[in-house]
């Protein structure tokens, strides 16, 4: 019984090139985490803009509006308020008086994550709430700014997934 042989070569040339690639680049996240690190940022950033995603934040006291807008100096030598008062009272947003802390928010990458915060000392009184002031006597909301939105996930996922296949085969 004579018998045909078949030979069959596969030139997997470019798979192992496109798995070399992919290799490589897990082996180092630093720019895929440069980029999610990139995106909470501007997450966070549109978190000061809304004044609280997904919930809004506790508005500001009185107490604190009325520091703001100059405290017992606003007012006139006869008892009025000056003009301005009540305009510059609705100008003010949470956690903006200065922008300060919104234009602190910074990202770190690594090979393996991307630490993103403030370097300010009162960004964590603000994230946390609490006790501050002399005495501990006034109580701060919490008022999370430091966070992933539940809309922002799909583009961490994009933007991981086109690292990892940019530019492969």
């Amino acid at each position: 019984m004579s018998g045909a042989m078949i030979e069959v070569k596969v030139d997997d040339k470019e798979v192992r090139e496109m798995l070399s690639q992919l290799k490589e680049r897990t082996g180092n996240l630093k720019p895929a985490m440069s980029i999610i690190g990139q995106i909470v940022r501007s997450s966070i950033i549109k978190n000061f803009e809304a004044e609280g995603r997904p919930q809004k934040w506790q508005p500001l006291s009185m107490a604190t509006l009325y520091l703001r807008i100059g405290g017992a100096s606003s007012k006139k030598k006869r008892g009025g308020t000056k003009v301005g008062a009540i305009r510059k009272l609705a100008s003010h947003k949470v956690l903006q008086d200065t922008a300060r802390l919104k234009n602190s928010i910074n990202s770190n990458a690594f090979s393996d994550r991307v630490e993103i915060g403030t370097n300010v000392i009162y960004g964590a009184i603000h994230q946390f709430g609490g006790a501050a002031g002399r005495g501990k006597k006034v109580t701060i909301p919490a008022r999370p700014f430091l966070m992933v939105q539940d809309e922002d996930w799909p583009t961490i996922k994009n933007a991981v997934s086109d690292y990892l296949t940019k530019g492969l085969k």
